[in-house]
C-alpha cells in the first residue's frame, strides 16, 4: 500500500537533525522518497561551472528493484517552457523574429477569422502568459481537439492556432490578475517560430539546444524510447501505478513545446548552466540582457520562467507539472546557484516530495 502523504513542514522538522549532522543529501533524498511512497528521485545542486551535489535514488518503476540511473530520464511536463523560450530567444537573436512580433502580422490570413481579444497577441505575451488564450491544460481538453490538417507538424501546429484563435477567452482570472499557465499559449508561441524559421520545432531544439550544448533533449514519455527507460506514475481510483509503453495517456504530440521534454538530470544541469553563465555575465550564447529579459523581464512570469525573490536574493524558477512526473528547476542569480529536482510520480505526494527537497537543498546553499 502507498504511504499516506505527510505535511512538507513535518519533512523538514524531522529531516533538520539528520541534515545538520551528516549533510548526506542522498540520504535525505531517499528518506523524502520512501515516505511519500515514489519510485525514484534526482536531483543537483550547481554553479554555472560546477556540480556541487548530484544523486538519484530508487527504481525506475514502482514495486521492481531496477534501479534508478544518474542518466536516466525523466518527462519535465510545464518545464518544457524554458527550452520552447530559449529557442524564441535565439531567433529573436538571429533577427528572424522579435519579441513583440504579433501573431497575426506571422499569421495575417488568420486575421479576419481571429476573436477580437486575440488582435494584438504577441510572442512575449503568449510566453509570458499575458494573453486571454484558453488553457488546454487537462487530459479532457487534449481528448477533445479535432484532427488537425497538415502534412508536417508545423502546418498541424498552424491549424491548431487557428483552433484557438476561433475559442472562447479564458476570463477566469481577469479580475483577480492571477497567473495561469496555458499550454495552448506554448504552442501557438512555437507555431511562430516554425513559420518565421521554416523549421519545426523539434528541429530547433536539436539546433539550438541539443547540438551547441551537447546534450540530448527528446520527446514523450521516456519509454517511448527505451522500454527499460524511466516509467512514469499516477494515481487513479486510489491505485498507485506505473503507466506502460501503450498507456492511453499519450499527449498530442501537436502541444509538445508547451510540457513533453525529457531529458537526464546531467543534460538538464548543462542547460541551467547556461542560464546561470548568461544571467551571470559569463560567455554563453546570448547575451545577458537576454537572459535578464527571459528571467525577470516580466513581474512574476517572465519567457518560461517564474520570477520572485527568495531570501532577499532574485530568483527564477518553474514547476514542472506533467501527469506522469514531476520536476522544479530553479537559478538564484546573485548566488550563481541553481537547483533541479525530479521524480517520476505525477500525483500530490511526488509534488510534495520534489517541493521537499527543494527546501532542504535551499536552505543548506543559502545559508552558508
Amino acid at each position: 500500500m502507498k504511504p499516506l502523504p505527510c505535511n512538507r513542514f513535518l519533512f523538514l522538522v524531522f529531516l533538520i537533525p539528520l541534515f545538520s549532522k551528516s549533510q548526506n543529501f542522498l540520504h535525505i533524498a531517499d528518506s523524502i522518497r520512501i515516505t511519500r511512497g515514489i519510485p525514484s528521485i534526482a536531483y543537483a545542486v550547481f554553479t554555472s561551472d560546477s556540480i556541487l551535489e548530484e544523486g538519484v535514488c530508487g527504481f525506475r518503476r514502482y514495486k521492481t528493484k531496477d534501479s534508478v540511473r544518474l542518466h536516466d530520464r525523466f518527462n519535465i511536463g510545464t518545464n518544457t517552457a524554458a527550452f520552447t523560450s530559449y529557442v524564441a530567444a535565439n531567433l529573436v537573436k538571429s533577427g528572424k523574429i522579435k519579441w513583440d512580433t504579433k501573431l497575426l502580422d506571422v499569421f495575417p490570413e488568420y486575421k479576419s477569422r481571429a476573436l477580437p481579444v486575440y488582435k494584438n497577441i504577441t510572442l512575449a505575451g503568449l510566453l509570458s502568459n499575458q494573453t486571454r488564450v484558453p488553457l488546454y491544460a487537462s487530459l479532457d481538453d487534449w481528448f477533445k481537439l479535432p484532427d488537425f490538417t497538415g502534412n508536417s507538424m508545423s502546418a498541424k501546429r498552424k491549424s491548431f492556432t487557428l483552433f484557438i484563435l476561433e475559442q472562447k477567452p479564458y476570463m477566469d482570472n481577469a479580475v483577480t490578475k492571477d497567473l495561469v499557465f496555458s499550454y495552448a499559449g506554448y504552442v501557438m508561441a512555437a507555431a511562430m517560430l516554425e513559420k518565421v524559421s521554416h523549421k519545426k520545432w523539434e528541429n530547433l531544439v536539436e539546433e539550438y539546444i541539443n547540438q551547441p550544448m551537447k546534450i540530448s533533449v527528446k520527446f514523450g514519455w521516456p519509454i517511448m524510447d527505451d522500454t527499460a527507460a524511466t516509467y512514469g506514475h499516477w494515481s487513479q481510483g486510489n491505485y498507485f501505478h506505473s503507466e506502460d509503453l501503450n498507456t492511453w495517456i499519450k499527449p498530442n504530440d501537436v502541444m509538445y513545446p508547451a510540457h513533453n521534454i525529457n531529458l537526464s538530470l546531467p543534460d538538464y544541469v548543462r542547460f541551467m548552466q547556461e542560464h546561470l553563465r548568461g544571467l551571470t555575465g559569463r560567455k554563453a550564447a546570448l547575451d545577458q540582457q537576454t537572459f535578464q529579459y527571459m528571467h525577470f523581464g516580466i513581474l512574476d512570469f517572465s519567457m518560461g520562467w517564474n520570477n520572485g525573490s527568495l531570501h532577499d536574493y532574485s530568483y527564477s524558477f518553474h514547476e514542472g507539472m506533467s501527469l506522469l512526473f514531476d520536476s522544479r528547476a530553479e537559478i538564484i542569480k546573485e548566488k550563481n546557484l541553481g537547483i533541479i529536482v525530479m521524480c517520476n510520480s505525477g500525483d500530490t505526494d511526488g509534488r510534495g516530495a520534489v517541493i521537499n527537497l527543494t527546501r532542504i537543498l535551499e536552505a543548506h546553499y543559502l545559508s552558508n
